[in-house]
């Protein structure tokens, strides 16, 4: 069996672990897979440089690039790795214009994007970067322009935050494709602009009052109902619940088999599931849970009946994302350690669940007020009795 092979069928036989591994290619050394614990796989290339460095490079995600066009893209970038030039010398290709870099740099660097991520990206790079850069050589752009540039859309944090990692990658990989001097990307140490969290978690109170509009609108719009009680109950996002195929439900696990950080597993509780079984089926040639007209697609209606339901549940400005928080923070708040936390919301990173940090110390907090009290109360002789006599303070 040769070695091609071998490296394509160990790759479709692996399987998420609890921790991250690695499988080696036999034919372009260096070239390895990477499976996380949540079931995404990257390709990268480590090597040693003549300078003693190791430097590793992601390739891109398996689920769209194959093992051939990951060794291509490997032999292509270790071409370019052993021609790195020694640090603090200039660029192998000076003086290339900013705007036709942006071109090449989309060309090749596209294949590491979903989508949805290559769209706002390529339009932060359009509307944001090249009208303020483009007219610069690449190993010009320097740490004074990017903190003007950055500065000039204080006004637009939110833009200016999500545009800064875009220019980032493009300086990042300038200096792996020899068109800037090794280790000078002027984006480092930038800082970004403070903002207000969009979070919103919901009381008690205010999930009584959804649930009752929604269980008041099961017969006037069912299958809008369906996709938000589903939200709520599993922590999906949006776009992962409305393509919802019945393919994908065996028993009481959705495996998606994509989503923003990769396929992962969904969980489903007893009472996620009963909203699956209540959902009828289109026919049997609809792959689809919640189809639109025509039955090929998802519906695309949510957002419209969503705007309705939360303002007739008095909660104007709840957004359907914040229904993913709202599961989130409840598990946060019953103890729910922020690893099993990331695992069930498909985070790659557990840095990214750290917001909801402050909910499990206060639930952690409010667990040794009760211990305490319990404690207190059996010292004062305020404490219960068992039968037997024995004292103890109740848990």
């Amino acid at each position: 069996m040769t070695a091609r092979s071998t490296f394509g069928k160990r790759i479709r036989a692996a399987k998420p672990r609890d921790k991250y591994y690695d499988l080696w290619d036999e034919t372009v050394s260096g070239l390895g897979l990477r499976i996380g614990p949540s079931g995404q796989r990257s390709f990268f290339l480590r090597r040693k440089l003549p300078t003693g460095k190791v430097r590793s490079v992601t390739l891109g995600s398996a689920d769209r690039m194959s093992v051939a066009e990951a060794r291509r893209e490997a032999r292509r970038v270790l071409a370019t790795l052993l021609d790195m030039p020694e640090e603090g010398r200039g660029p192998r290709h000076p003086g290339r214009p900013m705007a036709e870099f942006a071109e090449e740099f989309l060309e090749r660097y596209a294949r590491h994007w979903k989508p949805a991520t290559l769209e706002s990206s390529t339009l932060a790079l359009r509307k944001y970067i090249l009208p303020a850069l483009g007219d610069l050589a690449v190993d010009e752009i320097a740490v004074e322009h990017v903190r003007d540039w950055f500065a000039s859309m204080a006004d637009r944090p939110g833009t200016a935050n999500r545009s800064m990692p875009v220019l980032s990658v493009m300086m990042r990989m300038a200096e792996l494709w020899g068109y800037r001097p090794h280790n000078s990307n002027p984006c480092k140490n930038t800082r970004r602009y403070r903002m207000k969290p969009m979070e919103r978690f919901l009381t008690a109170d205010e999930m009584a009052r959804l649930n009752a509009v929604l269980t008041r609108d099961e017969f006037h719009c069912p299958r809008e109902v369906a996709v938000i009680r589903l939200l709520l109950l599993t922590g999906c996002r949006v776009g992962e619940i409305v393509s919802l195929e019945w393919g994908w439900i065996k028993g009481k696990r959705i495996l998606l088999p994509d989503s923003k950080s990769g396929p992962r597993t969904v969980w489903l509780s007893s009472a996620a599931r009963a909203v699956i079984d209540a959902i009828p089926r289109y026919g049997d040639d609809c792959a689809l849970l919640f189809p639109a007209r025509p039955p090929d697609r998802p519906t695309v209606t949510v957002p419209h009946q969503w705007d309705r339901i939360r303002r007739e549940a008095g909660l104007d400005g709840l957004r359907l994302h914040d229904l993913r928080h709202n599961w989130a923070s409840v598990a946060a708040m019953n103890g729910v350690d922020l690893v099993t936390i990331a695992k069930l919301l498909g985070h790659a990173l557990v840095e990214t669940t750290e917001r909801y940090a402050h909910l499990s110390d206060r639930s952690v907090a409010d667990a040794a007020d009760r211990v305490s009290s319990r404690i207190q109360a059996a010292l004062t002789g305020h404490g219960r009795k068992r039968e037997g006599g024995a004292g103890h303070a109740d848990g």
